[in-house]
């Protein structure tokens, strides 16, 4: 079983309890329009150029048979387009300014990498998060690395925007220990106008998973001007008085840290009018959870 990975993060302390290994993998149906790590949202490999590393020797130019690179006033010029991602230029590159977001690799070599780290999470009670991207887009994917690592004693947890046949869900749910579930908009049409899909299908699996006794950490992403509303906020302490088999919610605070590798790729920042929020900002958004009846909040 093969799938695309674009980075494995080991000693990871956010991503569920204990110390965790985070398996990223590429491909997502989501578009949101805040999202810090837009080298996940495709599956395939990408190629990706950082101006501030290149000393335009050139070099790169004459190892690539797609005509994807070439010069403007001796200067290094990358058609996104054109490139195929084949990394024939990287090899070329000493400064380090080309590089590949992403490879295809197989269930068995990453959890090779993972069981490593066991001693780590048989004494924090860790394990593996895989997250993105989402997950559910590589399902088949996805559900052989959760089922090795249970198969290893290891602990699971999957991050998920929720968007996904219940189908997928479901398989998904049977090697998986915990769900870190995002909670975006309670708003079906700015859900869809700011992540590029509906919320009925999230709020649909979200149920499914609650109803079926799953562990559920409630991520909420908190951007200002999409959904820093005080009936977003109620919406989230009713979704988590809602549901027993919601653990805690997690209020999660916007933050630009990785805009700049939108550039990286070839595409344009994200349009979203707001800077990274001060930690003050963010306690008064969980205190005000809390005075909402949200007592899971963390």
């Amino acid at each position: 079983m093969k799938g695309f990975v674009f980075d494995i993060q080991k000693f990871a302390l956010h991503d569920g309890p204990g110390i965790r290994t985070t398996v990223f993998l590429k491909g997502c149906e989501l578009r949101c329009e805040w999202c810090c790590n837009p080298e996940s949202q495709l599956e395939a490999p990408q190629l990706a150029f950082d101006t501030n590393k290149c000393t335009y020797c050139l070099d790169c130019i004459k190892s690539c048979s797609y005509e994807a690179l070439s010069s403007i006033k001796n200067k290094l010029q990358v058609n996104f387009e054109k490139c195929v991602a084949c990394g024939d230029c990287v090899s070329e590159c000493v400064p380090g300014a080309l590089k590949i977001f992403g490879y295809e690799t197989d269930a068995k070599s990453v959890i090779e990498e993972v069981v490593k780290d066991k001693s780590y999470f048989e004494n924090s009670g860790g394990g593996i998060t895989l997250s993105g991207g989402d997950p559910v887009f590589q399902t088949e994917f996805s559900y052989e690395l959760l089922r090795l690592a249970k198969e290893n004693e290891i602990h699971t947890a999957l991050e998920t925007s929720g968007y996904s046949k219940q189908k997928n869900i479901e398989k998904l749910a049977s090697v998986c220990d915990l769900f870190l579930f995002d909670f975006k908009h309670y708003k079906n049409a700015e859900h869809l106008k700011y992540t590029n899909v509906p919320n009925d299908v999230v709020l649909q699996n979200l149920d499914f998973l609650c109803s079926n006794n799953h562990q559920i950490i409630l991520r909420c992403p908190i951007i200002p001007g999409v959904n820093d509303t005080l009936e977003h906020f109620k919406a989230i302490a009713e979704l988590s008085n809602k549901y027993t088999a919601i653990q805690s919610v997690e209020v999660m605070p916007f933050h630009d840290w990785g805009f700049h590798k939108y550039e990286l790729i070839g595409r344009e920042r994200p349009k979203i009018n707001s800077e990274t929020i001060p930690k003050e900002t963010s306690k008064k958004w969980r205190d005000g959870l809390k005075k909402l009846g949200c007592s899971k909040v963390i």
